[in-house]
């Protein structure tokens, strides 16, 4: 098998669980209101707390890093096939989208922590009052 061949079957499961991860992160920014309006009880004037805020720009960062991964993973596998394309952009992250791949995790993961010790913060202090 040739480089591109094995590429070209191993590419898409990242591709596949990068996109899993941007639809995760969509669906988290939806949960953390959820959260608040269902869980919390909180309707009016929602408290957003400095976890959430930070939690919000993580999950952000997630769905770009994942779309952007997406891009250079095609682009990888372009410039590994039989006839390559030109690399006009990113070049180094071309050759090597594992970085992305590597900053999309990172990304959500610290955001679900943080989503996570914000929720736990929130049910403490709601039951303590």
């Amino acid at each position: 098998m040739t480089r591109f061949e094995v590429n070209q079957i191993i590419m898409p499961l990242y591709m596949d669980s990068a996109q899993m991860y941007l639809q995760l992160s969509i669906g988290t920014l939806a949960l953390t209101i959820i959260f608040k309006e269902k869980i919390l009880g909180e309707k009016n004037g929602i408290n957003v707390e400095l976890y959430l805020i930070v939690s919000w720009l993580l999950f952000l960062l997630t769905i770009g890093f994942s779309a952007f991964y997406q891009y250079l993973a095609v682009k990888f596998l372009d410039s590994v096939s039989d006839v390559p394309g030109k690399i006009q952009y990113f070049e180094s992250l071309v050759r090597a989208p594992g970085k992305i791949y590597g900053l999309m995790l990172l990304s959500f993961f610290s955001a679900a922590v943080l989503f996570v010790l914000n929720a736990l913060k929130q049910i403490v202090g709601k039951n303590s009052s």
